[in-house]
């Protein structure tokens, strides 16, 4: 009986398997990539402008990076001795500063000259965290169900805004005015920073892992576990468009600065170009894995746009970059 039945399915599992290498072949290689962390990192977090980057390393600690071509500048840790293992990281608007974190600790950086500004104890544990221009306020997303409003130069909290669970994931728009976050409660939110009031409460059927606001806040993108991806408009609440993004979930997006396109990047190394004209993707390539990565899918850790297209980061320490 049991050979009969491995017998009987074994067309069925190459015409699966056939079909599976037919939707990876749809992608394409990126033009060029980069190592800039051998074994991996626990973060690479992009700039802006998408030629800089903080690799936090999962051996040889935290470091900044400008990536054309690829040029490792400072060394960047917690702690006078050794290496640190350094979670997230976020560039400030102009990118001229750098905070990064470990669980409890917050350390702002000047990318001019490579020396630290300040050092804080976080208010709770650090899942990520979003800067204000020059590193003024820090918006923190913390596994306490909830995200601090951090004031990053002189100490002290400006604002807690509530959720039901875990806060994964902040963003902010560019005059630091709006914020998002994403939580284990289900729902991404749009706060208003001044008085810590909800703008919008988006509501999704799983946890919730990404909420990115576009540059002047009146977009936001946002992605929950086995869902497609959402773009909506903040001030009505309305859903634009879902995108699907295959296996997995988007772990990054980034929008451009007239809020035309969309990149994003998911858990299973691919890499999308989204029109928000009509919400169609226009490009897609897929993350290639290196020799000493285990496995063949990378997660996308961030991806942004450059002057000539988009970069990402993989979790295998790998810059990618892709034209358009």
């Amino acid at each position: 009986m049991f050979i009969a039945r491995s017998s009987y399915l074994s067309p069925l599992l190459i015409l699966i398997s056939v079909f599976l290498l037919a939707s990876c072949d749809s992608a394409k290689t990126p033009d060029t990539y980069s190592d800039v962390a051998t074994q991996g990192a626990y973060t690479i977090t992009l700039n802006h402008q998408g030629n800089a980057a903080f690799v936090g390393s999962l051996h040889h600690g935290g470091s900044y990076w400008t990536l054309v071509p690829p040029d490792r500048h400072f060394d960047w840790n917690h702690k006078a001795e050794g290496y640190s293992s350094l979670s997230s990281a976020a560039f400030a608007p102009d990118d001229d500063f750098v905070a990064t974190t470990d669980k409890r600790t917050i350390v702002l950086w000047s990318v001019a000259t490579g020396e630290s500004v300040w050092y804080w104890n976080a208010p709770g544990d650090i899942e990520d965290i979003a800067l204000t221009a020059h590193g003024e306020l820090a918006l923190l997303g913390l596994s306490d169900y909830t995200a601090t409003l951090f004031d990053i130069r002189n100490g002290g909290i400006r604002q807690r805004l509530a959720h039901e669970g875990t806060v994964y994931d902040v963003s902010l728009n560019t005059e630091g005015l709006i914020g998002a976050t994403a939580s284990d409660d289900l729902t991404a939110v749009v706060w208003n920073l001044n008085d810590g009031s909800r703008i919008q409460t988006f509501t999704h059927n799983n946890q919730v892992k990404t909420a990115e606001l576009s540059p002047t806040g009146r977009l936001l993108f946002t992605s929950a576990l086995g869902e497609p991806g959402r773009v909506w408009e903040v001030s009505s609440g309305n859903l634009l468009f879902e995108l699907p993004g295959g296996r997995g979930h988007f772990s990054a997006a980034s929008f451009n600065a007239n809020e035309q396109h969309l990149a994003t990047g998911n858990t299973s190394g691919q890499i999308q170009l989204w029109n928000l004209n009509d919400g169609t993707e226009k490009e897609r390539w897929r993350a290639t894995a290196g020799d000493k990565w285990v496995g063949n899918n990378v997660q996308v850790e961030d991806v942004t746009f450059s002057s000539n297209g988009i970069v990402a980061a993989g979790a295998n320490g790998r810059i990618y970059h892709m034209a358009f």
